[in-house]
């Protein structure tokens, strides 16, 4: 398995805001990890309790959202080794 996570044009980056569908609604979130598949997004409490999430924070594919605007990254990402749970975390 490849560790290193890069910042990319193609998927979204830390703090990105992104919009994805979940439950026929269209929610948008802000990008706290990454991972090599998916990105982890927190969205509005009220949102994630609408749509009766446990949490306000859920994975989101990469093939299922879109850039609504990218944050300014002035720093390179921090890989955190955590075994099963490394990531890219904001």
């Amino acid at each position: 398995m490849n560790n290193n996570f890069l910042y990319s044009k193609d998927y979204a980056n830390l703090g990105d805001t992104i919009e994805f569908k979940r439950k026929k609604q269209i929610i948008n979130g802000v990008v706290t990890s990454l991972r090599e598949n998916t990105v982890i997004v927190k969205m509005d409490k009220d949102v994630a309790k609408l749509l009766d999430l446990p949490d306000d924070q859920t994975v989101v594919a990469h093939k299922n959202y879109v850039i609504i605007e990218r944050a300014e990254n002035e720093g390179q990402p921090v890989f955190v080794y955590d075994g099963w749970n490394s990531a890219l975390k904001a």
